[in-house]
């Protein structure tokens, strides 16, 4: 495992279980994979605080900043695919 993929699991240890569940499967099944545009833009998501992640991820409230809608999406459609419920 590459530094930078290590730091940025670091960085997905938030103070939200929630948001763990979401961005640890995330980041361990689809790192190795996303350009580095998508790197860039998934590290200025986790610098926003939980409360404000999980509004989006979770009650998925729109989002002002629509350079990160490309991976807000990636991170629901693999949540929703990979995690979601499944009931």
């Amino acid at each position: 495992m590459n530094e930078l993929k290590k730091k940025i699991l670091w960085q997905c240890r938030r103070g939200l279980w929630e948001l763990d569940a979401i961005f640890i499967p995330f980041v361990e099944n689809n790192f190795d994979y996303l350009e580095e545009d998508e790197i860039s833009n998934f590290q200025r998501l986790l610098e926003y605080e939980d409360i404000e992640i999980f509004d989006i991820l979770v009650n998925k409230k729109s989002f002002e900043d629509s350079t990160l809608q490309p991976i807000i999406k990636k991170i629901l459609i693999f949540h929703d695919v990979n995690l979601g419920n499944s009931s």
